[in-house]
């Protein structure tokens, strides 16, 4: 029995810093953006998974008229001869005979373009019910590498909700690219604690119940918030940095 695959993918705001290395990629170092990263999956997918749909979600930017997500889908057209120059993509596309780089092609010009939404969770469920309705059991969802973490908190938000139908198996897959200027340990993932052996476990609210609202302050207040951390952990003599 095959098993359809649906692929969603996150757009980028258009004045994003090194936009066009989030979404393509940087041919040479080899390193996938987002559209470099779905060709993978696509060219790799296994005899008895079928490609469903495409869908792509659509911020509030705009250039030139087009919105975010029909910009991107044409940037993905615009440079599919790009993806040669990805060493781990050239033999993926090599193989490829004459109907299935057509489809290959259309696939991609068959992107769906979701309407905006207010923010992940209700990407989510929109796109959860555009696979469902094309019949799709396996999602892929294709994120930067800087976005991921969260993507994967947003998406088990929108499954305990009953958003995602629950025949429908979600997967996050990150590309090889963070946000300009960031490295993916950058990322601050912050789980409430459940050890026993951990005194901190039982002070409540917790960390991440404090931290949870930051999203909704003001952005005066989130400036002053940084401003106080920095000071408080810089007191404390706290320097200490992640492996690079």
């Amino acid at each position: 029995m095959t098993t359809k695959v649906g692929v969603l993918l996150h757009s980028r705001h258009l004045e994003t810093e090194a936009w066009e290395d989030l979404v393509l990629g940087r041919p040479r170092d080899d390193r996938l953006g987002d559209a470099a990263t779905l060709a993978r999956e696509i060219l790799t997918l296994s005899p008895d998974h079928e490609l469903g749909c495409i869908v792509m979600g659509s911020g509030f930017s705009q250039r030139d008229g087009i919105n975010e997500g029909e910009f991107t889908k044409r940037f993905f057209l615009a440079n599919l001869a790009r993806l040669e120059e990805f060493p781990r993509l050239r033999p993926l596309l090599a193989r490829l005979a004459g109907p299935q780089r057509a489809a290959f092609r259309q696939a991609l010009r068959d992107i769906i373009i979701m309407p905006q939404a207010g923010n992940t969770v209700a990407e989510l469920e929109t796109a959860a019910g555009i696979f469902a309705a094309h019949g799709v059991h396996r999602v892929l969802q294709v994120t930067a590498a800087s976005h991921a973490p969260r993507c994967l908190k947003e998406q088990t938000v929108a499954r305990a909700y009953g958003l995602i139908a629950t025949e429908q198996q979600w997967y996050t897959v990150a590309t090889d690219m963070a946000y300009w200027g960031t490295h993916p340990e950058d990322v601050c993932v912050i789980e409430p604690l459940h050890r026993r052996d951990q005194p901190m476990t039982f002070v409540r609210p917790g960390l991440s119940e404090v931290i949870a609202p930051y999203f909704f302050l003001p952005d005066t207040d989130k400036k002053a918030f940084v401003a106080m951390v920095a000071e408080f952990m810089s007191a404390r003599g706290s320097t200490a940095q992640p492996p690079r």
